[in-house]
């Protein structure tokens, strides 16, 4: 069990960085003592291959590594709900990682992966039934979906997305949540607490996790 793991079970706080690359961080994250890292495909240049190689290094260091998938919660489309989500997710955790972060902007693109916390590709081969046991067993053991909320349709729509069976919780994304809210890098801001709190609280009553950026 990671160490992330065990602070979620005593609910303890735990301490991250967002990567937007460099195989080699993921060592010295670990020796500052952050208990996960998040491989952001999002806002780097991070191919596939470079995610694999972190991902791998980071369960190798005992960090729980999370992929921030693309995803843009915005604008004229943001009413159609992105298919790639679990053709991406599926990708991702074929390349070692254990937990998916996606910015959403409706109920649905959080539906459509709730399955995936026990889904059984890990990137290594299964060539038994017993195999194929304890990669599924792993994943329900090990896996956290946390649907980023950094939109309004997110935002009105969250206590539904933490009702979802299969989400383990939200990552507020605070800076674009700021934005959209109107008020940029004010994350003090009542508005902004405000949404924070009710992400907290909506949270802890269904006993999920919450992850947010400072």
């Amino acid at each position: 069990m990671y160490k992330l793991q065990e602070n979620i079970s005593a609910g303890h706080v735990s301490h991250g960085m967002m990567a937007k690359g460099g195989p080699n961080l993921v060592q010295h994250l670990a020796s500052a003592g952050h208990e996960f890292v998040i491989i952001d495909m999002m806002h780097s240049n991070v191919d596939w291959t470079e995610l694999s190689h972190m991902a791998w290094k980071a369960r190798a260091a005992g960090v729980y590594p999370f992929v921030r998938l693309p995803a843009n919660p915005w604008g004229s489309g943001a009413a159609t709900p992105d298919r790639r989500f679990s053709v991406d997710a599926e990708r991702a955790f074929g390349s070692g990682v254990e937990g998916l972060i996606w910015s959403i902007a409706s109920v649905e693109e959080a539906r459509v992966m709730a399955h995936m916390g026990h889904d059984s590709h890990q990137g290594a081969p299964v060539t038994s039934a017993q195999q194929l046991q304890d990669a599924t067993e792993h994943s329900r053991s090990s896996r956290l979906l946390l649907p980023l909320i950094e939109s309004i349709g997110a935002l009105e729509a969250l206590d539904e997305i933490l009702d979802i069976d299969g989400i383990s919780g939200v990552f507020i994304g605070c800076t674009d949540l700021a934005e959209v809210l109107g008020h940029s890098l004010d994350y003090l801001h009542p508005r902004v607490l405000a949404a924070v709190e009710k992400a907290c609280k909506s949270a802890k009553a269904r006993g999920k996790i919450v992850l947010a950026n400072t």
